[in-house]
């Protein structure tokens, strides 16, 4: 295909859908491509339309689901038999894929938040509300709890004992393993500035070396494509395992975290332990200008106070909003 076009709530409220658009090769398209879009469907550009033999085909590709789900499978072809599982779908794509991959695998799995109706997508579920999930998690008997968003390109986990593991939880747990069967390319990990402290510390004292990025998955794939790192990810459950992909894929991220607890014998909890999550602070500030802000004197003279308070026990990163 020339490109790929997806209706994507992503982890926001219905009434927040957009589209997300691919290129040829399955990557998210282009930032000059996309801005270019933004413009036409503002109304500030005009394009001729082609008519005749020149209009291409469109396509809904009715094997698809099927063709990926089998894919999934050969990426990582894990038996999970004896293992329960509980899936919070988010009322979103998770819900045409994740209980049919991880019964056919063997598992036992409920879901909850599997019933969308257009409008319930995100609410009050899936990876940003996951307190039902982890409630169910601290009176069921499960292994694992798995919390997708609502597009399912991302993954938060909850252990046997109702606890939120994030993506730093996933890129620790999944770079220890790989180095353990030397697996891990170059040794690195690649992720974003909003990483916890804890994360760096556990790396360094496991001597598995990480690189950031800014905040985004699209570029944290940019420097794993550059480099050839083979995991990477967000702190928000956007992993990216680049052998297998070239985006953030809840499913896959799901797989290769169960595989590594068939492989290991290990639960969620014990494979967390090793790393500490320092407590963190998000605070949004309203300015005028953010460029300008960023670049005012007195504020980096605050955050060089700061930074220089804290020492190695802690951090402060001053960024602009997305």
């Amino acid at each position: 295909f020339d490109c790929g076009i997806m209706v994507s709530a992503s982890h926001n409220p219905y009434y927040d859908n957009g589209i997300k658009c691919f290129n040829h090769n399955g990557e998210k398209m282009e930032e000059e491509l996309l801005l270019e879009v933004e413009k036409y469907m503002d109304g500030l550009t005009d394009l001729d339309l082609v008519t005749g033999d020149h209009i291409g085909e469109y396509f809904e590709w009715e094997d698809g689901l099927e063709i990926y789900m089998s894919w999934l499978k050969e990426c990582v072809p894990v038996d999970l038999s004896g293992m329960k599982i509980l899936c919070d779908l988010a009322n979103g794509s998770a819900t045409s894929t994740a209980v049919e991959t991880l019964d056919s695998l063997g598992a036992t799995v409920d879901a909850i938040s599997n019933s969308p109706n257009g409008i319930n997508i995100n609410n009050k579920c899936g990876s940003t509300h996951p307190e039902g999930l982890q409630r169910m998690m601290r009176e069921g008997d499960y292994d694992i709890g798995l919390a997708f968003d609502g597009d399912a390109d991302r993954l938060i986990m909850v252990d046997s004992d109702g606890k939120l593991c994030d993506g730093d939880y996933i890129l620790y747990i999944c770079s220890r393993y790989m180095k353990s069967i030397n697996h891990l390319n170059k040794n690195m990990v690649v992720t974003t500035v909003m990483a916890n402290l804890g994360l760096y510390k556990a790396l360094d004292a496991n001597k598995i070396d990480y690189i950031q990025t800014a905040v985004g998955d699209k570029y944290v794939f940019e420097e794993m494509q550059k480099n050839d790192y083979w995991v990477g990810g967000e702190q928000s459950g956007h992993i990216i395992f680049l052998e297998h992909e070239v985006t953030g894929d809840g499913l896959m991220t799901a797989l290769k975290i169960l595989e590594i607890m068939k492989a290991t014998g290990k639960s969620l909890k014990e494979l967390s332990e090793g790393l500490f999550i320092y407590p963190q602070l998000l605070k949004n500030v309203t300015v005028k200008d953010k460029n300008a802000c960023l670049e005012s004197k007195e504020l980096q003279e605050v955050v060089d106070a700061v930074a220089n308070d804290l020492g190695n026990e802690g951090r402060i990163l001053v960024r602009p909003s997305g």
